[in-house]
């Protein structure tokens, strides 16, 4: 575990590293890098059919990458933090998926049927 907080400490200071020394990178937005994400996520599902792992791991890489370069041109005008979006999955799944953390073991329907029960409650 402490390697995954090492090279996701390093992952962002290269990423604030990008942001102030690469003249592309300082250029970008919320939305121009929302559209670079969403193309990778698209070869990442391509790399994923095709069972490319190799592919699929850069390609998981760059998702990551520009999911965290959205987060921090996000932080950077004040609307949210890194660690909001990791607490707020956090409270995600705890709330649906409630089972794992009593203990519970719950077929694959009552896992779909919970998730969704919580998510619409959640929308109300």
């Amino acid at each position: 575990m402490e390697s995954i907080k090492n090279n996701f400490e390093e992952l962002v200071t290269l990423l604030r590293k990008c942001k102030s020394a690469c003249p592309w990178t300082s250029k970008q937005s919320i939305e121009s890098y929302a559209k670079e994400a969403f193309s990778e996520a698209e070869e990442m599902l391509m790399a994923a059919n095709k069972k490319d792992y190799e592919n699929l791991k850069e390609e998981l890489g760059d998702l990551l990458w520009d999911t965290l370069m959205i987060a921090h041109f996000a932080e950077d005008k004040g609307l949210f933090t890194v660690e909001d979006i990791m607490k707020n999955m956090i409270d995600k799944i705890k709330r649906r998926k409630p089972y794992i953390f009593e203990g519970r073991t719950v077929t694959i329907e009552e896992a779909g049927r919970i998730w969704e029960d919580v998510k619409r409650k959640e929308k109300l």
